[in-house]
């Protein structure tokens, strides 16, 4: 027990710091995927897992960046769902914390932007002269000019993307799938402006791919083994070559315009895929070996691609720290050659730039993993592929709090990644302080901890 409250007290004293490394000026291109799986691309995130799940996509370019740059082995998105997740990574701040908690909320209230200061803006008060642009899927309430983007697609949601709730999962062909055609030209064009006028500049491209609808090229679903075995998942796949060829198209494009040197680029998703096509009570494991998947706190539902590439990052590197996409911010921050980051709100990110140019660094490892990483999804409904739950990662140790049912499961994912074995009776006493802590966190964060149904 006294080991435990030593954890505990860890947990609550670590803050946000920033190293305020010097360097020059790096140009920012962030891409976020849509309903992507930790194992749904090409590259093992994990090069200790034996699984050869990533023989059944084919990504090209993900696996460059990978061999190029720095993968994280526990990548986390900031929630199981889009628009949280994407409030997360521009506010810094857990979904517990800004309080949109799910893509409903984001019709029903309205974060006021004035509030926050956001990626774009700390970024700008590094360096006034960064140009910020955003293409694709925005999914958050407000233009994202205000939140500081000089350029954009504008207030986006799924349906720009090709979306509706009936009829998503039957076979549809496009050229230009998900926009993944449109999305490269539009950001290789502002690169070329940006290489033409000098400026530096920060680029997020958020695809609407992975979502459903499912849609594909019909050369990319022509080149499907299981395009007459199963047409679906052929199809979904598909669409991943399309995502990937936009993402090549982008990285070329920095090549040729003498870009990449100087500029960092991260991938990433806003949560994991879909458990099955379509979604079933008994669902197939599309992001196996992880269980869950989207709408779940589950590892499935919320571990997510995360690959770094840019300046002083050594090729092939693989980092087994867990970030998540509420450190963005800080970290872009200190890599921009910011010193002290002092916002409106409370930053519940922590940079990782340390990591990148030493996978091991001591001071940034420990900082990493003693806080307390916390999920918060409160959404109550009967469907089995979706419960009201909290969770915390506090270094391999995992706490998810079902709302619904009063339970606490307790994972070690050094060990059991699929988080097959609940340890919460063997180790009542860990479950206990790690229930402890992440009501804490919450009610920290301002969120009224739901009384619990006995």
């Amino acid at each position: 027990m006294k080991y435990l409250m030593v954890v505990i007290f860890l947990l609550l004293s670590v803050h946000s710091t920033s190293l305020g490394a010097e360097q020059a000026q790096p140009n920012f291109v962030l891409i976020v995927t849509d309903d992507q799986s930790w194992a749904g691309t090409s590259i093992c995130m994990d090069d200790r897992v034996l699984d050869r799940f990533q023989d059944r996509y084919e990504t090209p370019a993900v696996v460059r960046l990978a061999k190029e740059g720095m993968r994280f082995s526990a990548g986390y998105a900031a929630a199981p769902v889009c628009s949280p997740s994407r409030y997360s990574i521009q506010w810094g701040q857990s979904v517990a914390r800004h309080g949109v908690t799910d893509v409903q909320k984001l019709f029903r209230e309205a974060p006021i932007f004035e509030d926050r200061d956001t990626l774009v803006e700390v970024l700008k008060r590094v360096d006034e002269r960064y140009v910020a642009a955003h293409f694709g899927k925005w999914h958050i309430l407000g233009d994202p000019a205000e939140m500081g983007f000089d350029v954009s697609d504008g207030e986006t949601g799924n349906k720009e993307g090709g979306f509706a709730l009936k009829d998503e999962y039957q076979t549809r062909l496009q050229e230009d799938p998900k926009l993944t055609n449109s999305l490269k030209q539009r950001s290789v064009t502002f690169l070329e402006q940006m290489a033409k006028e000098g400026s530096s500049f920060f680029l997020q491209i958020s695809h609407y791919a992975n979502h459903t609808w499912v849609v594909a090229d019909p050369y990319d679903f022509d080149q499907q083994p299981m395009k007459e075995s199963n047409p679906t998942v052929a199809l979904y796949r598909a669409m991943t070559v399309a995502l990937d060829r936009s993402v090549e198209g982008v990285l070329d494009c920095l090549d040729e315009l003498g870009l990449a040197e100087n500029t960092y680029v991260i991938f990433t998703a806003d949560n994991g895929a879909i458990p099955s096509l379509p979604p079933s009570k008994k669902p197939r494991r599309m992001n196996a070996p992880l269980t869950g998947g989207k709408w779940s706190l589950r590892e499935g539902g919320i571990r997510v691609p995360f690959v770094v590439r840019g300046p002083g990052i050594a090729a092939g590197d693989q980092c087994d720290v867990p970030v998540s996409g509420i450190d963005i911010l800080p970290t872009l921050y200190e890599l921009a050659g910011g010193d002290q980051l002092e916002t409106v709100q409370v930053i519940d990110g922590v940079s990782f730039a340390p990591l990148l140019l030493d996978a091991h660094d001591l001071k940034t490892t420990e900082q990493l993993m003693e806080r307390g990483l916390t999920w918060h999804y409160p959404k109550f409904n009967s469907w089995e592929l979706q419960t009201a739950s909290s969770a915390i990662r506090l270094g391999y140790w995992k706490l998810i709090h079902n709302w619904e049912t009063s339970h606490s499961g307790l994972f070690n994912l050094k060990t059991d990644l699929s988080e097959s074995f609940d340890l919460s009776k063997k180790l009542p006493a860990l479950t206990s302080a790690l229930r402890v802590a992440l009501f804490a966190e919450l009610r920290a964060a301002g969120q009224p901890v739901p009384a619990v149904k006995m």
